[in-house]
């Protein structure tokens, strides 16, 4: 389903819910509601990511991405380069997301990976729909770089 900017309404994988995917999407919610609120900034692996190797992706230059990974995450904010120092350009309201890749950047809580994604809104350039980065210390998991996860192609 797409709404009126274009872009898919939903993120990690509600667009296409088959009977396996409705299962695991169910399992993942029921661990997360049970861990509870997170503030920003803790260390908290609660689940691992799933990869979706075919999925595709357009940002918004455009290019395209095949095969992203949907993680459990805290809510955050997404900025337009893998630095604290640079503009936020969206924010992600909703966990777990998916991401196309990750890189190299900026010091964030002892790493410096960062995962580019699209936000659940815009906060600044519309032209970027959105599009920016998270770094790797507010995903929920225990492995950065997430496994299965391309490197970006211009890090």
């Amino acid at each position: 389903m797409t709404g009126k900017s274009g872009r898919d309404r939903t993120r990690a994988g509600r667009r296409r819910c088959t009977p396996g995917g409705r299962a695991r999407a169910v399992a993942v919610t029921a661990l997360l509601a049970g861990s509870g609120p997170m503030a920003p900034g803790t260390s908290h692996a609660t689940a691992s990511c799933e990869t979706r190797p075919t999925v595709q992706h357009v940002d918004w230059t455009p290019m395209t991405f095949v095969g992203d990974v949907v993680c459990p995450h805290h809510l955050g904010s997404v900025r337009l380069q893998s630095t604290t120092q640079s503009s936020v350009n969206g924010q992600i309201r909703f966990s777990p997301s998916w991401f196309v890749c990750w890189k190299r950047g900026g010091q964030y809580q002892g790493s410096d990976i960062w995962y580019y994604t699209q936000g659940d809104t815009v906060s600044a350039s519309r032209m970027s729909k959105g599009w920016g980065y998270l770094p790797a210390a507010e995903l929920r998991v225990s492995t950065h770089p997430v496994p299965g996860l391309s490197q970006c192609t211009w890090s």
